[in-house]
């Protein structure tokens, strides 16, 4: 198994099947998610850090569609906090920095969102980038985006939770869409 480097620098075994699943929550469908997995896994050598396995999965993804790397990117921002590659270096928008998004301003802190209020603004840029011509599929994605960011978030209480994620489904169901429905009791 090849061992690859954690941005903390723990090393680990490289898992085909996690290239295959952020490629499916971008947008990709399964058999193409998969077939970037095998086209990243082509590339994997001991000691690689997994920025550079990113990098690589992100050029897949463009390459096929860019609207999935957009997507993997928003997942990015808001769970991890990362916030793009530019020029094939990390870029990083600490606590107090803005990141634009559009006409709208969030302020990232280190992982996860805090505040229904960040919520709220990104489904305002969300309303923006579809009036200004963004798919309705992509716009679909990026709230299950957000919904999975609400979910995963260690910021944010129960209520806050379940404020952001009725916010996210009035914006869906405004749309025309099925509301999300949380599987399991929230933390």
């Amino acid at each position: 198994m090849v061992k690859i480097v954690k941005r903390d620098g723990r090393v680990e075994d490289f898992v085909k099947e996690k290239i295959v699943v952020s490629c499916y929550k971008a947008g990709a469908p399964l058999d193409v998610a998969r077939e970037i997995a095998d086209e990243v896994e082509k590339k994997i050598h001991e000691g690689m850090s997994t920025d550079e396995i990113r990098e690589l999965v992100l050029k897949e993804l463009e390459r096929r569609n860019p609207e999935w790397r957009g997507n993997f990117e928003l997942y990015d921002i808001l769970v991890k906090g990362r916030v793009t590659y530019e020029k094939g270096k990390y870029m990083v928008v600490p606590k107090g920095h803005p990141l634009y998004l559009g006409t709208q301003v969030a302020d990232i802190g280190r992982k996860g969102l805090s505040d229904v209020r960040e919520v709220e603004s990104i489904l305002k840029q969300l309303e923006e980038d579809l009036q200004h011509g963004i798919s309705r599929a992509t716009i679909h994605r990026r709230t299950y985006i957000l919904f999975l960011a609400v979910l995963r978030t260690r910021k944010m209480d129960k209520e806050s939770k379940l404020k952001a994620i009725e916010a996210i489904n009035k914006f869906r169901e405004k749309l025309g869409w099925r509301p999300f429905k949380i599987k399991r009791p929230l933390e």
